[in-house]
């Protein structure tokens, strides 16, 4: 008898550490604050190398971190260096590590999703052994559910759990395309977004759940919020995309244009933006990929487009403008939400001497043209 009541005692155990694990699982939520707000922060293209961190940006990340306080982090692409021919798997989870430990030594819940240089190194760190490494860490928040590891949506739930106030894609834009440019989307990642919008609304009595899109290679829309000019314009970058000369159209948007919009390629035609306006959710998209552009505007769709520049001190950026994007919502009203960037400079408060790659910028580029242009522009007009 004793041993009878000895397994069932076990039994009994084993189902309530189950259960209480299962419990642990379901807490682990995101959730506005008892006083409506919720802040989050991006980070993209930190492009860290392993064992030989750049300080400047562990310190940019902890600073910053400590002044805002987010109550989520998104990791919008790029985390991993573009040049890094002799890293090791080893280095990378380093790479990471650098990044995520000082969210996890104040407990910041994080989402991250991939850029074209994360896909570079599939040869010797696959998309499923990057996202182990992430979930590794117990303040990783990413949903398993997703189109695919780095395709996810996350629900924010009202201060009183009660509801969903909010949710946030993040979207895997993949790496070049066929045609030489790059592929952005797939119609699947399409078709998985509006089902799960659709699941959301219905879930909301019938309304859209307003929801936010991370993603590190925007859309060529982006483009919608630029417009054509002459090369010697205040502000005008080249364009390899089409040859032509764009600046900030002014009536739309507002902020830094430092490169051409290094968007999904003209001729692929994913159609996520059109998905976006068909579906009517999306309250804000943003962007990585082009370090040194750093603006925010609104489409003739109503879509709040716009960048977040480089984090990172190892690719190409803008000296100490190197910045963080924060995001501060209110859950009675998501929609009218806040956004604004914060450079190194304003964080940490520090000089930042010349980086040399920052002088093999696409800012070069533009500033070649313009030579060009000066001497032979009336002859390329005539073409």
């Amino acid at each position: 008898m004793k041993k009878v009541l000895c397994v069932l005692l076990s039994v009994v155990m084993v189902l309530s550490c189950a259960v209480i694990g299962i419990a642990a699982e379901e807490e682990k939520v995101l959730k506005f604050n008892e006083d409506g707000t919720f802040k989050i922060m991006q980070i993209n293209d930190s492009q860290d190398i392993g064992k030989g961190v750049n300080g400047r940006m562990v310190e940019f990340i902890e600073a910053a971190l400590d002044k805002e306080q987010p109550d989520l982090v998104v990791f919008v692409g790029d985390q991993l260096s573009d040049f890094y021919p002799f890293g090791t798997k080893e280095d990378m989870i380093k790479s990471i590590d650098n990044i995520i430990s000082p969210l996890a030594e104040r407990n910041i819940p994080f989402l991250v999703t991939l850029g074209n240089h994360d896909h570079d190194h599939f040869d010797k760190f696959s998309k499923a052994e990057q996202f182990a490494a992430y979930s590794s860490y117990d303040n990783c928040y990413m949903p398993t559910d997703g189109w695919d590891e780095f395709t996810v949506n996350a629900p924010i739930l009202t201060s009183d759990g009660e509801s969903v106030a909010m949710s946030i894609f993040m979207m895997n834009t993949h790496n070049k395309a066929e045609s030489g440019g790059y592929s952005g989307v797939v119609a699947e990642q399409n078709t998985w977004y509006e089902e799960v919008s659709a699941e959301l609304k219905a879930a909301n009595g019938g309304k859209n759940v307003p929801s936010m899109v991370f993603q590190h290679i925007p859309p060529k829309e982006i483009y919608s919020l630029l417009e054509v000019c002459s090369w010697n314009d205040d502000g005008a970058v080249y364009s390899q995309l089409d040859g032509n000369w764009y600046k900030i159209d002014e009536t739309k948007a507002e902020g830094y244009l430092g490169e051409a919009p290094c968007s999904e390629d003209f001729d692929n035609i994913t159609g996520q933006y059109q998905s976006w306006v068909a579906t009517g959710n999306i309250m804000g998209a943003f962007f990585g990929h082009d370090h040194v552009n750093n603006f925010v505007g609104t489409t003739d769709d109503g879509i709040v487009m716009g960048y977040n520049g480089g984090t990172g001190f190892r690719a190409y950026g803008v000296g100490d403008g190197r910045s963080v994007r924060v995001f501060e919502f209110n859950e009675n009203d998501v929609e009218n939400y806040a956004t604004r960037s914060l450079t190194y400079k304003e964080i940490v408060g520090k000089d930042v001497n010349i980086i040399i790659s920052d002088v093999f910028s696409p800012t070069l580029l533009t500033d070649i043209m313009k030579i060009i242009y000066f001497f032979f522009g009336w002859l390329i007009d005539m073409f």
